[in-house]
């Protein structure tokens, strides 16, 4: 990290969008390099009228094309170097960054191919978390939330009552895994339709190069072009992918890509939390929506008393199915949504700490509270039902439901089929 008087958001941002130009590129190219390699050896999502709900055949093997864009990027950060009055002479990422990536990324190829156990999935989700404590990425990330308090705690007590720097490394190890295992399952709920998952990953991105070319604007603030780099190389490697995966998608990301996209966001999100707890606060406002989705989920379950890691067809983007919209419309309001949220992560930007995690008690009280009006934690479809209720239905066929692009269950290699396999391809379901 580099100590900087104030920079403007050109002097942060333009060393370093050359990463940007590499992920896109890469991924863009290499989706349907992708596409076709899956086509090829058969791995393919096949229609069952039931739960998957396109039309024909879909390839598979997107979420690799993306997790190259993001290498190619870093990889450009590593061969291009900025000038030496903004950042260090040679930007050096951490290599367990890279090393957890490749896990998540071997784990949801693993887990597309051949349906491995949600606790194998979770087992395979804390290595990769702790391989990055390994090199300190996160080791310290409660410290700006514990510290004022220790200052505190010793005014009032005295220089012998203090908060030990082993139970905050130790709780903020315990937040890395809770980070990476919970973003890489929220975001893998998410990919539900097409376009969405990715959609929504770019808007985030997008909001956590905000938040870290911002930081590195303030005056006497920090610039770390590590957080602007994996900003930069994430939304590249998305948006570079999703004009494939859009309605009607030519290509899915899987496992393999959705739990890459959570990684990724879990990466920024500790590392962001480094600085001051109200950059925690505005990161997980800005990934606010895949959160809810996920913690709807849970809570429904747990009211339903149905086991937590079972599947259901009750998540957001299925509610507005079957409240009369479109894929494409639920998907542009869930774009819309994440925008929102990006927006008020922005916000607290700007506040001090004491008032940002009032702000955010305030959004998140609402919102809980707002979703539980709409009848989003109980397990009824709305009147008109809708895909909900064709799905619902044993042998519903694709004249039962009009709309295509719905998509809830893990592709099958074609060649030869997988039996039995598992209809969820997320780990919660």
């Amino acid at each position: 990290m580099v100590n900087l008087a104030v920079l403007s958001w050109d002097d942060v941002l333009a060393p370093y969008v050359y990463v940007f130009y590499a992920a896109f590129l890469v991924s863009f190219l290499f989706t349907p390099v992708m596409r076709s390699i899956a086509a090829y050896y058969g791995i393919v999502d096949n229609p069952d009228s039931v739960r998957k709900l396109h039309k024909a055949p879909v390839a598979y093997l997107g979420g690799v094309a993306v997790f190259m864009g993001w290498v190619a990027g870093l990889a450009m950060s590593q061969i291009h170097i900025p000038s030496s009055e903004v950042g260090s002479p040679h930007l050096h990422m951490k290599l367990s960054i890279v090393v957890g990536a490749t896990a998540i990324v071997l784990l949801g190829l693993w887990d597309d191919l051949k349906h491995i156990r949600p606790r194998i999935k979770i087992m395979g989700q804390i290595a990769a978390a702790l391989l990055l404590l390994t090199q300190g990425v996160g080791a310290n990330c409660l410290g700006p939330i514990f510290s004022p308090l220790d200052i505190r705690l010793q005014a009032a007590f005295g220089p012998a009552v203090h908060i030990p720097h082993t139970a905050v490394s130790l709780l903020s190890s315990l937040l890395v895994v809770c980070m990476v295992v919970g973003c890489s399952n929220a975001t893998n709920l998410l990919d539900g339709l097409d376009g969405l998952c990715g959609g929504v990953t770019a808007v985030i991105a997008a909001g956590f190069l905000f938040l870290a070319v911002h930081m590195g604007t303030l005056e006497l603030g920090t610039l770390d072009p590590v957080r602007v780099v994996l900003a930069l190389a994430l939304l590249g490697a998305v948006l570079g992918f999703v004009p494939y995966n859009f309605n009607p998608a030519s290509i899915f990301m899987g496992d393999a890509g959705s739990m890459f996209l959570g990684y990724a966001c879990a990466t920024m999100i500790v590392l962001l939390a480094q600085e001051q707890a109200k950059w925690l606060l505005a990161a997980m406002v800005m990934f606010a929506l895949p959160v809810l989705d996920t913690s709807l989920a849970f809570a429904r379950r747990w009211v339903n008393r149905r086991p937590l890691f079972s599947a259901d067809r009750h998540h957001f983007h299925h509610q507005m199915i079957a409240r009369g919209f479109s894929v494409r419309k639920t998907v542009l309001i869930s774009y819309g949504l994440a925008i929102g949220f990006c927006l008020l992560g922005a916000l607290i930007a700007y506040m001090r700490t004491r008032y940002a995690v009032a702000f955010y008690l305030v959004i998140f009280g609402s919102i809980v509270v707002a979703a539980y009006k709409m009848g989003m934690v109980h397990e009824k479809s709305p009147e008109g039902n809708g895909v909900a209720a064709a799905v619902a239905t044993p042998g519903a066929s694709d004249a039962d439901v009009p709309r295509a692009g719905v998509r809830d269950a893990k592709p099958v290699v074609s060649s030869p089929p997988v039996a039995g396999a598992p209809s969820d391809h997320a780990v919660a379901g």
